[in-house]
């Protein structure tokens, strides 16, 4: 398993956010009906996560990001830890990195006190679903949100 870290993404380097969303591009086709976003809505993701107080954090091995994790500790509606992303560039998927940022994560958490982690999931998104499963999360609620259905799911720690 690969060793990552989290390091808080600045708001002056936003490049490497871009370069990593950019590309997933089936993942922002699903999300954002298009393969490409452009500068102002990375930025728009970056102050969107700011503005409700997520922690924001490249994943990175051996010193550069590969990856991007988002989450709260606390989110406001049900007062429970939320995973809001873990994308990983496409040139370095399939090499344990998501799993080991996710146990990262999970550490985390529970070195908070945390007992159990949510997460929502874009309806239509196979991929994700196959690895959130795969990964002892639960469903429980599919809800409809402002652009997708989104399926919600947990896990306890």
């Amino acid at each position: 398993m690969p060793s990552v870290e989290f390091r808080t993404v600045p708001s002056n380097c936003l490049e490497a956010l871009k370069q990593i969303v950019n590309s997933n591009k089936e993942y922002n086709i699903l999300s954002e009906g298009h393969a490409e976003l452009t500068d102002a809505e990375i930025l728009e993701m970056y102050e969107s996560s700011k503005r409700v107080g997520a922690v924001m954090s490249y994943i990175m091995h051996n010193g550069s990001p590969i990856g991007v994790i988002d989450y709260l500790s606390e989110n406001p509606s049900d007062k429970m830890p939320w995973l809001g992303l873990l994308m990983i560039h496409t040139k370095n998927q399939g090499k344990g990195y998501a799993i080991a940022a996710l146990e990262r994560y999970e550490f985390l958490m529970k070195t908070k006190g945390l007992k159990k982690v949510r997460l929502g999931v874009i309806k239509g998104n196979e991929r994700a679903l196959r690895f959130w499963n795969n990964r002892g999360f639960t469903f429980y609620q599919e809800k409809q949100g402002d652009k997708w259905t989104i399926m919600c799911f947990e896990k306890e720690l």
